[in-house]
């Protein structure tokens, strides 16, 4: 049987290899994203001055901008925004607060979202740039057109059209 010291090591063993474990993973996710994306301090909406920021990556791809908490375990992005559902909504500069811990030079971005709601973005001028660059690229769901992937079948439709109203044309004289 063990004792009560030797399960009480094992158990410190335990937490610390979970710590361990723990720490490797959090320096591979800031070591992995930090040069990934932009840099960027991000926090949901409705929050108190100065509350809840948080230093994160935004790596922006086709239609999805996904938004990694340095500070995260997460395996996955922790806040994915939707090209089509984002819209700009206001810029701020830093409030008093909130200028004592940002960088010179950082503007708050608010966005909209009909998926995660609001949200305050603090960005340099480049990243700024780049995200209503990114918003602003994205064609609106009502201009997106079907491209024809058939172009001899929308030609045959078309001509079988054009014949059969002149045959029509034609009974009738």
């Amino acid at each position: 049987m063990f004792s009560s010291v030797t399960l009480f090591s094992i158990f410190l063993m335990a937490i610390g290899l979970i710590l361990v474990a723990g720490g490797a993973l959090a320096l591979w996710r800031f070591a992995s994203l930090h040069s990934k994306g932009t840099p960027v301090i991000v926090r949901p909406l409705p929050a108190s001055d100065g509350a809840a920021w948080r230093h994160g990556v935004m790596v922006y791809s086709e239609s999805v901008l996904k938004v990694y908490k340095l500070r995260s375990l997460r395996p996955g992005a922790d806040v994915c925004f939707s090209r089509h559902d984002v819209s700009i909504v206001d810029r701020r500069d830093p409030t008093m607060v909130e200028a004592g811990f940002f960088d010179d030079g950082l503007k708050v971005v608010r966005i909209q979202t009909r998926s995660v709601g609001q949200w305050e973005l603090a960005l340099d001028p480049s990243g700024d740039t780049a995200l209503v660059a990114w918003v602003e690229s994205s064609p609106s769901v009502r201009q997106t057109r079907v491209l024809p992937t058939d172009i001899e079948k929308r030609f045959r439709a078309v001509s079988d059209r054009q014949r059969g109203g002149q045959r029509q044309g034609h009974q009738g004289f």
